[in-house]
Parts: structure tokens; sequence; C-alpha cells
């Protein structure tokens, strides 16, 4: 999978993590899992690299949601597959209002014929 896509759920992730004040350390076991699984051979390392240099970084959330909205047009296993991923970060821990509008953002931009 591209890297700019890597990229942007790695940046998806971090926004609902930042949020809440998550535990970053936590969360690396099932981004790891997750990124092996749906994004090509990464490695565990890899991941975790990438995780760390998006952390760093400010992105817009709106912006990254659509980059992986429009690479996974045609992919609704993998959208499938990142909504159910989020979802299980979002609940992990506090859960407050800000997740979820966070979740109902990406599903609407994954789905959008399901919500005109």
């Amino acid at each position: 999978m591209d890297a700019m896509i890597k990229e942007s759920v790695a940046a998806l992730f971090c926004h609902v993590i930042k949020i809440d004040d998550k535990d970053l350390d936590v969360e690396r076991p099932l981004f790891c899992r997750f990124i092996q699984q749906d994004f090509d051979s990464t490695t565990c390392q890899e991941a975790n690299q990438l995780l760390d240099n998006v952390m760093e970084k400010e992105y817009n959330i709106d912006t990254q949601i659509a980059i992986i909205a429009n690479a996974l047009h045609n992919e609704t296993y993998t959208k499938m597959s990142v909504l159910k991923q989020l979802n299980h970060i979002i609940v992990k821990s506090k859960l407050n209002d800000d997740d979820y509008d966070v979740f109902d953002k990406v599903k609407k931009a994954f789905f959008p014929n399901d919500y005109k």
C-alpha cells in the first residue's frame, strides 16, 4: 500500500489517541497488527516508527480522511477494517463525543451514498 495511505491511516489513529490522551504504548500492538494485516507486509518496527513520526506532526484530519476514502473507494473490506479498528481504539479506554464525531465523519466519508 502506498506510503501516503499508511501515513493517513496512522494520522487518523493518532488523532483519536491524542484527543483523549490515550496511552500510545497500549495502542501500539493494535496499530501494528492492523497495519500488517491490511496494509501490506510492514514490519512491527516500521509500523511503530510510522506511529512515532505521525504523533509528532500536526494533520488536518479532514484531509487525511479524504485521502483514505479516495484510496479505498473500491475496497469495502479494508474500509470496514479501518472502522472496526478505529472503533476498537475508541471504546478501549476513555469515551467522549469527540471520538464518535471522528468515527461518524470517517463512516460518512467511506460510505457517502448511505448518508444522502
